[in-house]
């Protein structure tokens, strides 16, 4: 336990810094520290007279434990406002008074801890806090009428209720702070609620159709964007979908056409068939594909609600209907003829594009020189026309294999050394764009 001149010396430094901190105004300041000192003093004149008197105070009628609560209290709120949240947590560290038994644990675990749950861990415990102090209060005994600091309780008192007012205050600011708009986006996609807009009068069903989405049936929002929007559903048939690809092809990944198809046709039945097996091989033929990867529908999407939207996507064959292959993204052209080595660009004069594409390709042709047959074409040019190419700049691997856009050196190395053995493919060049 602390002796009673500590006690003195800890409140005069607690109460310099809640002034410092505005916690207390000028004059609650000096009026206390100037009984803090003066008690100080008759302590230490005591002491030197009577040098075997006993440090506790015995015979003296000043209520300790209240001062204690005050400096607690004081102590408590200057943490709070430098440490935020944490507050309360590491004013009960500080206490005067021999510290209570308070687990350490949650300290320790708080980091694996959610936001929210450390908001309502503080709620919890700010309420149990103050109501501990509270009870503290009413044990404190009444001062004798003759005491010097007879004044001094009742000020503590008052300052102790604002005080626990103050924190709790902070600590439910806390709480809404941290998982207010959480518990708003909770709330979204129950009943049409929107979730970040709980707060409107009105709520906003869907704004479009993708907005309804329904395992086997087509969403169609109805009154897009108002308050009395809504969705419909309807039931859509099945679909029958082959995919024809080729294990040989780097670049024929089928995952986003998949998406965006998914999106419009919700009773898709699909399967995948590899160009070098006879089925492929036969699909091939008969619905005359030349570019993979393929995707051919059955008769049946001609009954779907979306099919007039993308009806311009396909081609009719033999009753069946194929997306076109600058639709589907078909890069591996099964007719051609692998040519080891080799490097097409073809580009639209005077875009900006185009120009860049030329520009980033020159780092990759000096590492490459003598190991690259390179060659660059125009959008009007034979092979344009022959690839059904509309998107520029276009890239030719081995005179089989397509890629798009501007690329840096290093991913035009790594797309070359895909299908072509040098050494020069351990070279790191370039991975940002002139």
């Amino acid at each position: 336990m602390l002796s009673e001149k500590e006690k003195l010396e800890e409140e005069l430094k607690l109460l310099k810094e809640s002034y410092s901190l505005d916690v207390i105004t000028t004059g609650e300041y000096e009026d206390a520290k100037q009984r803090a000192e003066s008690k100080l003093k008759d302590l230490e004149r005591k002491e030197s007279s009577e040098p075997n008197a006993p440090e506790s105070g015995e015979g003296k009628t000043e209520p300790v434990e209240q001062k204690e609560v005050e400096a607690e209290k004081t102590e408590e709120k200057s943490a709070e406002k430098k440490e935020g949240k944490h507050a309360w947590r590491k004013a009960q560290k500080a206490e005067i008074k021999e510290p209570q038994s308070i687990s350490e644990e949650p300290m320790q675990e708080e980091s694996a801890k959610s936001a929210e749950e450390i908001a309502q861990e503080e709620v919890a415990e700010a309420i149990k806090q103050s109501e501990q102090k509270k009870e503290k209060l009413a044990e404190v005994p009444e001062p004798e009428e003759d005491s010097p600091t007879e004044m001094y309780p009742a000020e503590g008192s008052k300052k102790m209720y604002a005080y626990a007012g103050i924190a709790l205050v902070v600590a439910i600011g806390m709480y809404f702070f941290f998982f207010a708009e959480n518990a708003n986006s909770n709330l979204a996609g129950i009943d049409g609620n929107p979730g970040n807009n709980a707060g409107n009068a009105a709520f906003i069903a869907c704004s479009s159709n993708d907005d309804c989405g329904k395992d086997g049936k087509a969403g169609i929002c109805a009154n897009r964007g108002k308050e009395d929007s809504e969705c419909q559903y309807i039931d859509d048939p099945m679909v029958q979908l082959t995919i024809l690809n080729s294990n040989s092809c780097f670049n024929c990944k089928t995952d986003r056409i998949l998406s965006m198809l998914g999106g419009f046709f919700p009773n898709i039945e699909q399967k995948s068939i590899d160009i070098e097996s006879e089925e492929g091989k036969q699909i091939a033929g008969e619905y005359k594909i030349y570019a993979l990867p393929a995707y051919v529908f059955g008769s049946s999407i001609t009954g779907t609600h979306n099919y007039e939207k993308l009806a311009t996507a396909f081609s009719e064959a033999g009753g069946s209907y194929v997306m076109k292959s600058t639709v589907a993204n078909s890069n591996y052209y099964i007719e051609r003829e692998e040519i080891k080595g080799r490097l097409d660009l073809i580009v639209k004069p005077g875009q900006l594009a185009s120009q860049e594409a030329e520009d980033n390709l020159k780092e990759f042709l000096e590492a490459f020189r003598g190991k690259v047959i390179f060659e660059k074409h125009s959008l009007d040019s034979k092979i344009a026309k022959e690839l059904g190419i509309n998107t520029f700049p276009a890239f030719l691997l081995n005179n089989k294999v397509k890629f798009n856009g501007v690329q840096s050196s290093e991913k035009i190395k790594e797309n070359f050394c895909e299908m072509n053995n040098a050494d020069e493919c351990k070279i790191e060049l370039a991975q940002s764009l002139v």
